[in-house]
């Protein structure tokens, strides 16, 4: 399934309904307008619901619809207080499958008694008596994300899920041609890449380029090459996994030049839409901006402490009206076009 719309709140900050989402997003704003922050939201509430870690007071709605079926559809929502949850509500088709308040808990007809501190998708897992619940742990399951700005060289893994070294072992000998065959693309002329172990718990990864007879380690790397050959590197291994769903990618094209934050940007778009993955990726970079149909934008606005997203189905009439301006894609975000239209809508 696919997520088609996504709110958050917590003390402080609000991201209102993100919607409609579509299988390829685009977050652009300008600077401190909650890019980021979104990005993290999402990856905070499907980290929770897999309990991977605690969390401080939100709340969160999530909807869906089917890939095969799109009259298919599902709204997850829940309130988490202090130690306690506070409100979760599942329903599947217009049928509420799951209403829970603070004194309350119903699956169905059914009365449960829930621990006070975790949710009825997390304690009801059984995918024939349950397969609503389990297709929704599934895809919080296949999130993944990747932060391009903690991808350097003096950081082993940073709040990345895997160090360079990691992504390198992963690969299969056709799995590092293929990477190797999109660095090329990317102007990268690199004939082998593998990891060296130095001695115990200390281990680099060893590059090798074309016509040049001395090889690099990854300590030798500019910035660029080394963010480059890691994010290629980490979309191959994370095709691996069976239950991918969604891919979140922060600042993406940060610290890369015109060529390559264009061409890497593209390649990223294009691999997920041609392997039908999910993908909501947050970038500032002008180069990149202009290479992604707006119609693939969320814009993100900033009002005191609350966010909203702008974008071609919501406000169809602004996008359709910038076309025809004939300007670049990065001028509809950095000119006062935007501004203007909605100024005059009020």
């Amino acid at each position: 399934m696919i997520l088609t719309s996504f709110g958050y709140k917590e003390y402080g900050w609000e991201l209102k309904e993100m919607s409609p989402l579509r299988p390829l997003n685009l977050l652009v704003g300008r600077n401190a307008t909650g890019k980021t922050r979104s990005i993290q939201a999402i990856e905070n509430v499907t980290s929770f619901i897999n309990m991977y870690h605690d969390s401080s007071s939100f709340e969160a709605v999530l909807k869906f619809r089917s890939k095969e079926d799109n009259s298919w559809t599902m709204e997850y929502s829940f309130k988490v207080g202090i130690s306690e949850i506070e409100k979760e509500s599942l329903v599947v088709n217009g049928e509420q499958l799951i209403k829970r308040t603070k004194s309350s808990a119903k699956y169905r007809d059914e009365k449960l008694s829930p621990p006070e501190d975790k949710l009825i998708i997390q304690i009801r897992r059984d995918k024939n008596l349950y397969p609503e619940i389990e297709k929704l742990i599934q895809w919080c399951d296949g999130v993944t994300m990747v932060t391009c700005s903690d991808i350097n060289r003096l950081s082993e893994r940073g709040l990345n899920p895997y160090s360079f070294c990691d992504l390198v072992d992963l690969l299969s000998e056709t799995e590092k041609k293929h990477v190797l065959a999109q660095a090329k693309k990317l102007g990268y002329n690199i004939s082998e890449i593998k990891t060296i172990d130095v001695a115990k718990n200390y281990r680099f990864v060893q590059i090798k380029e074309r016509f040049v007879p001395s090889t690099m380690t990854d300590m030798n790397l500019s910035n660029g090459m080394y963010r480059t050959l890691y994010l290629l590197c980490y979309l191959s291994v994370i095709k691996q996994e069976k239950n991918l769903s969604l891919l979140l990618i922060d600042d993406l094209g940060e610290g890369l030049d015109y060529r390559r934050s264009v061409d890497l940007g593209k390649m990223v778009f294009e691999d997920c839409g041609e392997y039908g993955l999910q993908l909501i990726a947050s970038s500032n970079d002008a180069f990149l901006m202009d290479v992604v149909d707006i119609s693939n934008w969320q814009v993100l606005f900033r009002k005191n402490s609350k966010v909203t997203a702008i974008n071609s189905d919501n406000n169809p009439d602004l996008f359709k009206k910038f076309r025809m301006t004939g300007l670049s894609n990065f001028d509809f975000f950095s000119s006062d076009f935007i501004d203007s239209y909605l100024n005059r809508q009020k």
